[in-house]
């Protein structure tokens, strides 16, 4: 969403202003352009809902060519008991870090699973430097999939997210149940196991 603001100009005798005149976007080059936002992935899957941000793609979130959004198979989607119909952008904003798709679990609307990629901060120090950089988290043992190492890391009870590295970035896989009592580390062994079940498209 752009915010426009209106300004007043005053204009006075005997002043003059330098440069060339810009017309201002009609309506239809504005449609031309919101047509020429990005909707695919690098090998042309098209996403599962339209985005409005055109760096929805950026330099905070290039750092690996995984897309959760269009190579997490409806079938995982189906399997982890989530609505794949409410499938929906995790950005919020444009030039967002976070890229990826969230989805609510069929049986409890108000818990979702998200999965998504960013750059890392330290892509040299890998995952260790990623956990000395949020060392607010509660991090958990370490796990291995698949000969990769995952990190595992909560905020609290219902909330969890594990962690593997792909190229100069991190997918995250992200699980919040909203439960009145969560069970002790639920939601991690959630997360773990959706990685698990999509790791395999998940470049190195």
């Amino acid at each position: 969403m752009v915010a426009c603001t209106a300004t007043t100009m005053t204009v006075l005798p005997a002043c003059s202003v330098s440069g060339t005149p810009t017309a201002t976007p009609s309506a239809a080059a504005e449609s031309v352009s919101a047509l020429q936002i990005r909707q695919t992935d690098d090998a042309g899957r098209p996403l599962p809902f339209k985005t409005e941000f055109p760096n929805r793609w950026n330099s905070n979130n290039s750092g690996t060519s995984y897309e959760p959004c269009t190579q997490v198979p409806g079938a995982v989607v189906q399997r982890f008991d989530l609505d794949e119909a409410s499938v929906n952008d995790v950005a919020g904003s444009d030039f967002q870090t976070a890229r990826g798709c969230q989805w609510k679990f069929s049986e409890n609307r108000h818990s979702f699973l998200s999965q998504f990629v960013g750059n890392l901060d330290r892509p040299d120090g890998g995952l260790t430097a990623h956990k000395e950089d949020y060392s607010t988290t509660t991090w958990h043992p370490d796990t291995e999939i698949a000969g990769r190492r995952v990190i595992v890391g909560s905020i609290d009870p219902g909330d969890c997210a594990a962690y593997v590295q792909s190229g100069n970035a991190v997918v995250v896989t992200n699980v919040v149940l909203i439960e009145l009592e969560p069970q002790p580390m639920a939601a991690c062994n959630a997360a773990v196991d959706f990685l698990r079940a999509t790791i395999g498209a998940i470049p190195r």
